[in-house]
């Protein structure tokens, strides 16, 4: 039974279609990671899951629960999200994870201790308690890309979606926050939805990817069969070759020079 269902979803600002009937399945626990060139689809297809954006036919259902059924609050009961550029507050750590609950309060809730257990696991979870008294701006990128993993978590959601959440980060801070995104997965069995330009990362690490092109499924499946597929050179309109990592020995991917 699907945690997750997308049937024939279709969006179009104006006369231009930025998604084309894309259907998926998610199971709860599931790790998908969304592969395809800039401008195919994959930020607004998080941006529907989300309820930022609406769609102009097929269905979305989260538990069977459509969307289209679901107040803002109640769907950020069931989806947090972490998005690219997210601009810098000029609050504390705390103050900022604080603000991911106010899916479970109403205007004049005051904090509970549910709500303190919700902090402290997220908290603990993304190994921040040495700056939560620091302000946001004084953050560096790979820190604040935890915070705000953090206050996703602070949710108590049990799917995150993630857009990018490397693309701006140094190598040791990119493996830094997969780690934490596997462990989250992995270990706390948060089903993960994750876009990323990063296909070796999908390939090693996600249990499923979707492939988008020009707003239309291109492919659709267990990540490890992605490499050995003849699909890859499609996604980007770039020649591929696969090796074996040295360390490891599973197939990774390099661009070649010849064009698709």
């Amino acid at each position: 039974m699907s945690f997750l269902a997308v049937s024939d979803l279709s969006v179009s600002i104006g006369e231009k279609a930025l998604l084309s009937s894309v259907s998926v399945d998610v199971a709860k626990g599931d790790y998908l990671c969304i592969l395809g060139q800039n401008g195919a689809g994959k930020s607004t297809f998080l941006k529907a899951l989300m309820g930022i954006i609406s769609f102009d036919t097929g269905d979305i259902t989260l538990e069977q629960q459509p969307f289209r059924l679901l107040s803002q609050k109640q769907l950020a009961r069931s989806v947090s999200y972490v998005g690219q550029n997210h601009p810098i507050l000029d609050m504390t750590v705390s103050d900022f994870i604080r603000f991911g609950r106010y899916a479970h309060h109403d205007a004049f809730a005051t904090w509970s201790t549910t709500d303190q257990t919700a902090f402290d696991t997220a908290v603990a979870l993304t190994d921040i308690a040495v700056f939560l008294e620091r302000h946001c701006a004084s953050l560096s990128g790979g820190e604040y890309q935890r915070v705000q993993i953090a206050a996703a978590l602070c949710q108590q959601a049990p799917m995150l979606l993630l857009d990018e959440p490397t693309s701006s980060l140094d190598p040791h801070h990119q493996v830094d926050v997969h780690d934490l995104i596997q462990q989250l997965n992995q270990t706390h069995q948060i089903t993960i939805i994750e876009v990323t330009h990063d296909i070796n990362h999908a390939v090693q690490h996600s249990q499923h990817i979707l492939a988008l092109k020009s707003g239309q499924v291109l492919w659709y499946g267990a990540s490890s069969d992605l490499l050995t597929s003849a699909t890859l050179p499609q996604v980007y309109d770039q020649g591929f070759v696969t090796v074996a990592h040295p360390e490891t020995g599973q197939l990774i991917a390099l661009t070649s020079e010849g064009q698709q």
